[in-house]
């Protein structure tokens, strides 16, 4: 492998594709990133048995193709220290060594074969498939994901309940203190379905549609759900078991409504939040 590339685009591939990456992974090859050559587009891989996570770049100067497994950790600290310039990339598959190479300098990087890297998880073929604006997605998750649960007991409470039916995506999250429910429309579903995102994804998902603009296509099945974008591929196993019911725990018919100014009222519980007890966060509002 040896190709030619902008070292901030490198590196913003590599520091975004690293975020899936646990620091006490279960296997030593999961600390490093899965590099693969192709047809002039850079693929770099990374996964936690959990979620994987696939981004591509498309690569000009290319003088030999291959694929490589490259430390994470060095990797990134290494590019962290150049300046926007053109690096030299290439892959000694004899000594395993990767080359960076610069005007004025290299490093060099103990690289590993690439054969040990665990494989992304297929969809069934009963898998549903729909798009879905980028807005909406960062929307629904947005308003439910801060109320998620961390229970070991109950993880179908950690996660984000997507549930699809005829015109609409309902996005809600639970802790079984607080329950969140989004209702938005959307003229592609026209199927009965329901999938619990994990929370890690659900958060890798925001910041990636954050720089999106192009609709996401969505594929799930019983075990595994898929969004691709445009240069990303979120692979991730879903949480199974049976979401609550949340629709019998919110109240269908309180007698008293009060509509408030949203900017007021977010300022008036700042405001006496400081002199709440750091335990429970209570605070009185008397109507």
């Amino acid at each position: 492998m040896k190709f030619t590339i902008s070292s901030s685009a490198l590196l913003s591939l590599l520091a975004t594709t690293g975020k899936v990456i646990s620091n006490k992974s279960s296997l030593p090859i999961l600390e490093y990133f899965l590099m693969d050559l192709k047809d002039g587009v850079l693929t770099v891989t990374t996964s936690d048995l959990e979620t994987t996570l696939i981004g591509s770049i498309s690569v000009e100067n290319v003088e030999q193709e291959g694929t490589i497994a490259a430390p994470a950790k060095l990797m990134l600290d290494s590019l962290k220290e150049f300046a926007e310039m053109p690096l030299t990339v290439e892959v000694n598959y004899t000594t395993w060594e990767i080359k960076i190479t610069w005007a004025s300098g290299h490093p060099s990087i103990p690289g590993a074969s690439a054969v040990s890297y665990p494989a992304v998880q297929s969809m069934a073929a009963e898998s549903k498939n729909l798009t879905l604006d980028v807005d909406l997605l960062v929307s629904g998750i947005n308003k439910t994901i801060f109320a998620t649960a961390d229970d070991e007991l109950r993880p179908v409470m950690n996660g984000v309940y997507f549930n699809f039916e005829e015109g609409k995506v309902t996005f809600v999250a639970t802790d079984a203190h607080k329950l969140v429910r989004s209702v938005s429309e959307c003229a592609d579903v026209d199927f009965n379905a329901s999938f619990i995102l994990p929370k890690k994804p659900a958060n890798l998902l925001r910041n990636l549609l954050a720089k999106e603009e192009a609709p996401v296509e969505v594929s799930f099945d019983a075990k595994n759900v898929t969004f691709s974008l445009e240069n990303f591929n979120l692979v991730c196993r879903l949480i199974e078991g049976n979401y609550p019911n949340y629709n019998a725990v919110i109240p269908a018919a309180n007698p008293n409504k009060v509509l408030i100014d949203r900017v007021e009222f977010v300022n008036g519980i700042k405001r006496v939040a400081v002199c709440s007890n750091p335990s429970t966060n209570l605070i009185r509002m008397d109507i």
